[in-house]
């Protein structure tokens, strides 16, 4: 029993440290929003040598891949704290292992380029088409707050990404809330002009979020997974052309949108949940609240895990 025990611990230790084992580790399941991060590791050469298979579930933004996680039907993905606030005050249960910080924000509200409207405060009594407890709704309450435009003064209308374009071709609705690439295909394909982004209105941070079942039962597939998406974001560093290359080439996007979004994308991996990425998680958290978006306040500190640590 001694020797077993023993076997079994330098197999998970060798993982941790990056090294492929022969043993027999559960797959992760793994949500992806649009093949983002599988492109990048693919990119990256990170798809090689994993120790366990990675099985893929792609969805169109975080709201959904949130669900599939509190169902139990994936393991870990990567969503931004606007939608993991909105599913924790829904009663999601779901925990934070790694965080990423976005330096240039992710989101932005866009207009037709001949619109009337060029500042926040000139979407009053205007439709915004958003999903809801998106980081593009989080953008709308945060913009509106800093131009003093009460939320009531604006119509917000719920929207999957691909319907808001749609309607927004229709001119059902006079703005759109939405992030890369969408924002980068509107500028280029549609002609639409960004009246106001992220950066400098509200910051965010990007939550991996595992089931409890999966930090129990998968912490050395986690913690690798992790690792793979921090070397891959340093890899894009340096290679954004390559990465936009590969965007496009795997998901059928366009390569001048898929070089438009990289080229202003700014993720740093952290190595560890740091007390400032929570703290910029509660104000997003306190925003939702007070803007009456989700009914009863949330504490996300205990939602946090700060055991997956990396290498620095």
């Amino acid at each position: 029993m001694r020797r077993f025990k023993a076997v079994a611990l330098g197999l998970v230790l060798a993982v941790l440290a990056g090294h492929a084992v022969a043993t027999e580790l559960s797959p992760l399941r793994v949500g992806d929003q649009r093949g983002a991060v599988q492109v990048l590791l693919k990119a990256a050469g990170e798809l090689e040598h994993v120790p366990y298979r990675i099985e893929w579930a792609l969805f169109p933004v975080g709201a959904p891949l949130v669900e599939a996680l509190n169902a139990d039907a994936i393991d870990f993905g990567y969503v931004g704290d606007a939608t993991t606030t909105f599913a924790l005050a829904a009663g999601a249960r779901l925990k934070t292992i790694n965080v990423w910080d976005f330096g240039q924000g992710g989101a932005a509200i866009i207009v037709p380029e001949k619109a009337p409207i060029h500042a926040v405060a000139d979407l009053r009594g205007h439709r915004v088409g958003l999903v809801r407890g998106s980081p593009g709704h989080l953008l709308v309450v945060a913009a509106l707050k800093q131009a003093g435009v009460p939320l009531a003064d604006v119509t917000l209308v719920y929207l999957s990404a691909a319907d808001a374009k749609a309607a927004m071709g229709r001119g059902s609705i006079d703005a759109w809330a939405i992030w890369d690439p969408y924002v980068a295909a509107a500028q280029i394909q549609d002609h639409m002009r960004i009246l106001v982004g992220s950066q400098g209105t509200v910051r965010e941070v990007e939550c991996g979020v595992a089931s409890d079942s999966a930090i129990a039962t998968k912490r050395a597939q986690l913690i690798d997974f992790i690792a793979r998406v921090r070397r891959a974001y340093a890899w894009a560093e340096a290679h954004r052309q390559e990465q936009a290359e590969a965007y496009a080439r795997d998901t059928g996007t366009p390569l001048d949108v898929a070089v438009l979004t990289f080229s202003r994308q700014q993720v740093t991996v952290l190595p560890a949940v740091t007390d400032d990425a929570i703290a910029v998680h509660q104000a997003v958290a306190n925003l939702y609240f007070d803007a009456g978006v989700i009914p009863t306040r949330v504490d996300v500190a205990p939602t946090y895990d700060r055991s997956f640590t990396l290498n620095p």
